[in-house]
């Protein structure tokens, strides 16, 4: 029953990893079209689309959270973690566990944050380009931390059961 229960799992994360991948692409493939349009518009018709700049800041930060995302899922995100250089074996998992959870916590820290920051954005009213709303450009932040919460949470509780002294 466990083996069906881990192949689901599995099979649920391979899947949403390939939504992550198939969304990171697409903005990518999105702000290079738009950016190109813009220069083809701006140089050869001397027009252009007027709200092209907010967009592509706001495809930037979704692009870099995504990433973000991705770059969690195996543990391959930006780390400081000098004690485990300089301490032995068995330590330094120790100290790779600490830093798992603390970086979980600081994630749910900032996803909650951001979140009560985009509740104040939704209540301004503040559009971003066209007529997109700021706080649907910026549900982003929360909404990414909050992945990288749950995953390094997920992590450090696996490297935990691993971990014998």
């Amino acid at each position: 029953m466990t083996s069906i229960v881990s192949n689901i799992l599995s099979r649920l994360l391979h899947s949403l990893q390939k939504i992550e991948d198939s969304i990171i692409v697409l903005l990518l493939s999105s702000m290079l079209g738009v950016a190109v349009l813009q220069i083809i518009l701006r140089n050869v018709f001397h027009s252009g689309i007027q709200w092209s700049d907010s967009f592509l800041r706001v495809l930037v930060l979704w692009l870099g959270l995504i990433g973000a995302m991705i770059a969690s899922r195996d543990g391959k995100h930006i780390n400081i973690d000098l004690l485990s250089k300089y301490l032995p074996g068995k330590y330094s998992r120790l100290s790779g566990i600490f830093c798992q959870f603390f970086t979980a916590i600081i994630s749910a820290i900032v996803a909650y944050y951001s979140f009560i920051f985009v509740l104040m954005e939704k209540e301004s009213g503040d559009l971003a380009f066209a007529s997109v709303p700021l706080w649907l450009c910026e549900s982003i932040i929360p909404f990414s931390f909050f992945v990288i919460s749950i995953r390094y949470f997920i992590m450090a509780i696996k490297d935990s059961f691993k971990f014998h002294l």
